[in-house]
């Protein structure tokens, strides 16, 4: 079948055919994560925290169907969209959620490399690339490289608190209390997370690249990290309170100061594009 016979028996454009795959490999790239919460804490506590799924990732999604729905349907299907089509969905049918993830940057590879520069489709690939890596990619790096990248956040924990520590192991001042730093509380998931809304927020204002927008992700990086780092030093300066800071409100309030600077962050090096000159 050639490719303009395939256009002409889905009757779809190289847009909204990629919509639907991005859909639909994205949020079976959220199942596995969205199992996890509900098995942990049930349907009600689940929803309540949006199914264990960053709310950066869901304004991700929504902006990616945003950048796409932007296109003016003339750009035809290429060779290799429907091998690519294929895949994603035999990669959905499996129950095997990283499957639709790998699928997904397969899909998100493709579009990049083969849409017109600046166009929705290449823009929206981005945005959907950048959610594998914290669905997924970033999660298999902190798999491989736990016990380095852990003592770094060891490392940083220590020298602001001026103490002692061992790989991933830190002590007091005093030598009576000690943590370890486990790939739960690693920085890497706040800084995948960080990575996709930057992307985001450059890719639905069309904010180009370069050095100053590079310099707004890496300072996104560096809060993401700051606050990380901040929360686990709290948790060995008042061990009476580790349980508190660790998974209760200390948690939430990381969680949601970390969401706060990375947005406003962001945001604001692409002001000039999203809201104008001032």
């Amino acid at each position: 079948m050639t490719v303009r016979a395939a256009q002409r028996s889905l009757a779809v454009t190289r847009a909204q055919l990629f919509y639907g795959l991005f859909l639909i490999a994205t949020l079976n790239g959220f199942v596995g994560l969205a199992a996890r919460s509900i098995e942990g804490a049930g349907w009600a506590a689940a929803a309540f925290d949006l199914f264990g799924i960053s709310a950066i990732l869901w304004a991700a999604l929504a902006a990616g169907l945003k950048i796409l729905g932007e296109d003016d349907g003339t750009a035809p299907l290429r060779r290799g969209d429907v091998a690519i089509a294929l895949v994603l969905l035999l990669a959905a049918l499996l129950p095997i959620p990283p499957a639709s993830a790998v699928a997904l940057t397969a899909a998100s590879l493709w579009a990049a490399l083969t849409a017109a520069p600046g166009s929705p489709l290449r823009r929206a690939a981005i945005v959907f690339l950048a959610i594998t890596g914290a669905i997924l990619w970033g999660r298999l790096l902190l798999a491989g490289l736990s016990r380095p990248l852990l003592d770094i956040d060891a490392v940083f924990v220590a020298g602001t608190l001026g103490v002692e520590h061992q790989g991933n192991m830190i002590w007091s001042a005093d030598g009576a209390n000690r943590i370890i730093v486990a790939p739960g509380c690693s920085s890497m998931q706040g800084m995948s997370l960080a990575i996709v809304f930057w992307a985001t927020v450059n890719q639905l204002f069309r904010v180009g690249f370069g050095w100053k927008a590079l310099s707004y992700c890496l300072a996104a990086l560096a809060a993401t990290v700051a606050i990380n780092v901040l929360r686990m030093g709290a948790m060995l300066r008042w061990p009476e309170h580790q349980a508190e800071i660790h998974h209760g409100w200390g948690m939430h309030v990381a969680m949601w100061t970390t969401l706060a600077a990375v947005v406003a962050i962001c945001l604001f090096g692409a002001r000039r594009e999203a809201f104008g000159p001032r």
